[in-house]
């Protein structure tokens, strides 16, 4: 029989990041060291865990037993030692959190900090990325993410609805005008988001309840969402930009949002997590703490006029 606890946590290691090198990576193992425990564990059980192929690791059927076991079981260690060391609400370990880049600096650290102040054992990890990453692969523990997500083995928990939006600061619409229809921007400096080798300059919205884009032009771009924003900012021109990113801005006066009438509330904004029937405590409290965090943004957009909006204006 298995006498170790540390040998439940690195097979659930292995299940959840799907490869012994990823695992390896995490434990600080090399993968030679971790594949000769994972064979000492099936020896002791006498049993296979797991099949493996040139691509993925896959629970055999009593693998899948002994990962369902080793999930409560760790669990329940962990309840204990907060009930032991009289820390009932303390949250220990690391988490690794993947999101995007513009709302991981403005809202996800901050976040991330203040919970990491009030609870010292915790300790986080935060990858900032506007590539979707493999969770397994990239150790990922929970993702927070924007649109709809293919794999629906993922275990996905909805926050809001977000819209893309034009802005400006003040100061560069006093001089250049303010459309009043989305084909108004033609007319206006329009900076571009510089993704997947191209230009994203097809700006999306809905007229007389069609969808519709603007091919737009402005005399500079990047691949850094938060350098269009500040380049908005300093009056340069117009932005699209997440409503998310820009609520802060929005409700500072900063920027102004443009044609919103127009602009789809088609982008989720969701917390993802990888397959688990069951997960440590700090995991789900993290994912709790991100999501009440998040919605709060919400009430920003409120005050600026971009919750719930009609989307079906004419023009």
């Amino acid at each position: 029989m298995i006498e170790r606890i540390a040998d439940l946590r690195l097979f659930a290691l292995i299940v959840e990041r799907g490869s012994l090198t990823a695992a390896a990576r995490e434990a600080g193992l090399s993968p030679g060291a971790v594949s000769l425990r994972l064979s000492a564990i099936e020896r002791a059980l006498e049993a296979q865990l797991l099949r493996r192929s040139t691509r993925r690791l896959q629970l055999t059927e009593a693998g899948d037993q002994l990962y369902r076991t080793a999930m409560r079981v760790l669990a329940e260690m962990e309840d204990l030692q907060g009930l032991l060391t009289g820390d009932h609400g303390a949250l220990k370990g690391q988490v690794r959190i993947s999101a995007p880049l513009d709302l991981g600096r403005n809202h996800i650290a901050p976040s991330l900090d203040r919970l990491v102040a009030e609870h010292p054992g915790l300790a986080v990890s935060l990858v900032l990325s506007d590539t979707l990453l493999d969770l397994n692969e990239a150790g990922i523990d929970l993702a927070v993410r924007y649109g709809r997500m293919p794999d629906s083995a993922l275990q996905i928990r909805r926050i809001s609805s977000n819209r893309r939006v034009p802005v400006a600061s003040p100061a560069y619409l006093d001089r250049a005008g303010r459309p009043e229809r989305p084909r108004d921007l033609l007319g206006l400096n329009c900076l571009a988001l510089l993704r997947g080798g191209g230009r994203f300059d097809l700006w999306p919205f809905r007229v007389d309840g069609a969808s519709t884009t603007v091919k737009v032009t402005g005399d500079r771009d990047a691949n850094d969402g938060d350098l269009l924003r500040r380049w908005a900012i300093e009056g340069a021109g117009v932005v699209l930009k997440s409503a998310w990113d820009v609520a802060d801005d929005l409700l500072a006066g900063r920027l102004e949002p443009l044609l919103t009438a127009f602009c789809p509330a088609d982008v989720d904004l969701q917390i993802v997590l990888p397959p688990s029937r069951q997960r440590p405590r700090r995991i789900t409290a993290v994912a709790d703490h991100l999501a009440a965090t998040l919605r709060r943004l919400d009430d920003c957009l409120n005050r600026v006029g971009l919750g719930s909006i009609d989307v079906s204006v004419g023009v």
